[in-house]
């Protein structure tokens, strides 16, 4: 099964607000997927797998994004943005 990386939006529980994280996507032939229940961290047994870890989550950042905002989860399509980070 192939998986990638995916940022995710969520409602922080302490403060109910907007929050975001990566977490591990997993999809399916079906187009159906599954993803991991928490947040995850980049890591590696070296500097140079670390390195690795975080231009991959950097690369499938640009991905549809994984919203678990509201109840039913959903992949959405980042806005395009200007490089001042605010929505065109």
């Amino acid at each position: 099964m192939r998986w990638r990386y995916v940022l995710t939006r969520s409602r922080d529980p302490g403060s109910g607000e907007e929050s975001w994280e990566i977490r591990e996507l997993y999809p399916d032939s079906d187009g159906q997927f599954s993803f991991t229940e928490s947040a995850i961290a980049p890591h590696g047994s070296s500097p140079a797998e670390l390195q690795r870890d975080l231009e991959h989550m950097l690369a499938d950042s640009r991905l549809p994004y994984l919203d678990l905002f509201d109840e039913v989860p959903r992949l959405v399509e980042l806005e395009p943005r200007h490089g001042d980070g605010e929505p065109d």
